[in-house]
């Protein structure tokens, strides 16, 4: 099923069609070049022929171009299988899949995924979240390494009077402060519960942002954020890491690291405007 109105079909059919425009630009462009390069030297002076030097540089930068089409060809491929890839309720593409995890090391990400880290300084987490619908009720549940509950609470927002409101369909923002609950560093397990105004389930899927510090090649090709591993299939969004780009939300891949201010790389399509949450 779509996730928050993600058409891997569609994208995959609009990404394929620039491609080909793409491809057909950059070949003509090379066919010019090469038949400006031979009228040139069917038309040069027999008696004050070109210059050797200046015709080989001609040539490399013929190479050169086409060498910098070559890079752009995968770099574009290799955007193409990441927004082409699935969602986090299971069916990850093959294409995705075919990612590279070890070309995502140093780099930014968003994932889909369900585990907090909490840090030797017991930092704020900050966690990005997506409803599928309207909720009613919402809830967050985390737990340690061995499965026991150390935090639960509502999610909801609340309106100008204090009063609890619905969690509307889109993206939203989990906040969680650690050192309140006293939780020790490490890796929490985090679920997020929610029904409608008629009691029926309501999908809330979790992200995680953090650093890439690690990967896993063997089996499922993997990354890890810190101390915690997610499936490729799973990454939403890539950035350049130290490199200077839009404000976002913040959380920890390893201790200490921010993330969100990074030059954006690709980028899933993401439903409404962020409304705030919080677990306090």
């Amino acid at each position: 099923m779509p996730v928050g109105g993600l058409d891997s079909v569609g994208i995959q059919s609009a990404l394929t069609a620039q491609a080909e425009r793409q491809a057909a630009e950059d070949e003509v462009g090379k066919n010019q070049f090469l038949e400006m390069l031979v009228a040139q030297l069917e038309n040069q002076d027999p008696l004050n022929p070109q210059d050797s030097a200046e015709f080989a540089a001609q040539l490399a930068q013929f190479s050169t171009v086409e060498q910098l089409v070559a890079m752009r060809a995968g770099i574009d491929q290799l955007v193409a299988l990441g927004q082409s890839g699935g969602g986090a309720s299971g069916g990850g593409s093959s294409a995705a899949s075919s990612l590279d995890p070890m070309q995502l090391i140093g780099r930014e990400v968003v994932v889909f995924g369900s585990q907090i880290e909490v840090d030797s300084q017991q930092s704020l987490v900050r966690m990005p979240l997506r409803t599928i619908d309207e909720a009613n009720r919402a809830e967050v549940v985390v737990r340690d390494a061995n499965g026991v509950i150390r935090h639960r609470a509502s999610i909801l927002p609340t309106s100008e009077d204090g009063l609890p409101t619905s969690l509307r369909p889109g993206d939203h923002e989990f906040v969680f402060d650690p050192a309140a609950r006293n939780l020790a560093p490490g890796v929490y397990s985090i679920e997020f519960v929610a029904a409608d105004a008629s009691g029926d389930p309501v999908t809330v899927l979790p992200m995680v942002e953090g650093l890439v510090t690690g990967a896993i090649v063997a089996g499922d090709p993997s990354i890890r954020l810190g101390n915690r591993v997610f499936s490729v299939d799973d990454v939403l969004e890539v950035r350049i890491a130290g490199t200077a780009g839009g404000a976002g939300s913040t959380a920890s891949g390893a201790a200490g690291a921010a993330v969100g201010g990074g030059q954006l790389v690709f980028q899933r399509p993401t439903g409404a405007a962020p409304q705030g949450v919080t677990g306090s």
